[in-house]
């Protein structure tokens, strides 16, 4: 057993059994563990366990991320692109819209004949230039970055990035032929070596590729019975945005007489046709945090700065917050999805962040952004039945030897907390003892 002097628990004996207890579990025999709870309306630490140990976040850095958005960019902010017409060409100047999707296409074209544009007789032009070329971080993982969770942000964002492959599976260990794919990535050869697996196997499946790719590796089984359907990066999202918007346009028989093209346009004496603006930012965030969406948070993370570059993003996140008093000491940060195994945060310093955000102007906006264990996004199934059902405010986060969950709770006196669990390399899935621990702490007078 795990002496209280050892875990430095600072406050309530009461809790000292239960933190002894959880990390005492042989799930954490060989983990890196952190953990904070502190009352929202001040006062010492209710318990504190390496507080001020730098862990890799996961998703939990989707928090820091959106919190920021919220107060640097306001929750009503929106994201805007644009149509114009420049000479014979149709220019389609994106803003970074994460959102943005073929559905757009048919009020483009309305646009377009409202302004009495009868034929695109030049190019259809994408230009991206709103955030900067580099897609990805350096540091995102190779097995990442040409599936669907790994396309990273450009300013001009199509179809979350991704594109669907449909295979048709044979019997177990024999090769699944690709049916097709929604929307085919323009230029790029696909190099086929998905096989069968058991039935209700799932996605097993694995893409290489990523940004400006020409060949599309695809590995791994998808499972045996009918057509099953996974999900890649775009290598060039914006290129397929021009692309899809030529080919809906010919379909319309609304001719287009030039190919499409990428690249930074000038705009002086074009001629605006179409601003479309996206869902608040309000919206955005609650689905970032709901279900995760990586694109979404690397996009409100680039728009941060007029720059639309991750290191200028990166610098704004720490001004920020340091500015509100957060010693940032340690903290590291890569991208604002937290993808990057490289991004790492002290609990100490993530509740530090959670807690400004809560007590901010706009900490009620902010906490609805995160679902509720037992009810809601993914931890819908978390703690549910348990006390922390219905009583947790949660954004859990994991990549492969990473679980991490953040957020708040409100015990059963009413009283509301803050708090930071954070394990790298467990033996196994920690999602047990948290949920023991955190229903414990709920139950709390």
């Amino acid at each position: 057993m795990i002496k209280a002097s050892v875990i430095s628990v600072l406050l309530v004996s009461s809790v000292v059994g239960q933190l002894e207890e959880f990390l005492s579990s042989p799930v954490l025999k060989t983990a890196s563990v952190g953990v904070v709870v502190r009352p929202l309306g001040g006062g010492e630490e209710v318990a504190s366990h390496q507080a001020d140990l730098a862990l890799i976040p996961a998703s939990t850095l989707k928090a820091v991320t959106t919190a920021t958005a919220l107060q640097v960019l306001g929750p009503d902010y929106v994201f805007e692109t644009r149509l114009f017409l420049k000479g014979d060409d149709l220019v389609i100047v994106g803003g970074g819209d994460p959102m943005l999707s073929a559905e757009s296409f048919p009020a483009w074209w309305e646009s377009l004949k409202k302004s009495d544009v009868k034929k695109i007789k030049g190019k259809v032009m994408a230009d991206p230039s709103r955030f900067e070329s580099q897609r990805v971080p350096n540091s995102w993982p190779w097995g990442d970055v040409g599936n669907y969770y790994g396309a990273g942000a450009s300013g001009l964002n199509f179809n979350r990035n991704s594109f669907a492959m449909t295979f048709q599976p044979g019997k177990v260990g024999e090769p699944a032929k690709l049916l097709e794919t929604i929307p085919t990535p323009p230029g790029v050869a696909f190099e086929n070596q998905m096989r069968t697996g058991p039935r209700g196997s799932g996605d097993q499946g694995n893409l290489y590729g990523g940004p400006g790719a020409k060949v599309v590796s695809m590995r791994g089984t998808v499972p045996a019975g009918g057509p099953y359907t996974i999900y890649g990066a775009l290598p060039d999202a914006s290129l397929s945005c021009a692309l899809g918007f030529r080919d809906f346009l010919r379909k319309k028989n609304f001719p287009v007489l030039g190919e499409v093209e990428l690249g930074t346009v000038d705009l002086t004496g074009a001629r605006l046709v179409h601003s479309q603006k996206s869902v608040s930012l309000e919206k955005i965030i609650r689905t970032t945090n709901f279900r995760s969406v990586n694109l979404y948070a690397d996009s409100l993370f680039k728009a941060l700065t007029k720059e639309g570059s991750s290191a200028a993003a990166i610098a704004r996140v720490k001004k920020h917050w340091e500015k509100q008093g957060v010693d940032l000491t340690g903290f590291v940060m890569h991208d604002g999805s937290g993808l990057s195994p490289r991004n790492v945060i002290t609990p100490r310093q993530l509740v530090t962040i959670l807690k400004k955000a809560r007590v901010h102007k706009s900490g009620d906006q902010f906490l609805n952004s995160l679902p509720v264990a037992g009810r809601s996004g993914l931890v819908g199934g978390f703690g549910k039945g348990t006390a922390m059902e219905g009583r947790v405010w949660v954004k859990p986060g994991g990549l492969t030897g990473v679980r991490t969950y953040s957020g708040y709770f409100v015990n059963k006196s009413g009283k509301e907390f803050v708090f930071a669990v954070m394990i790298n390399n467990p033996l196994e899935s920690p999602a047990g003892i948290v949920e023991k621990l955190l229903s414990a702490l709920v139950l709390k007078e």
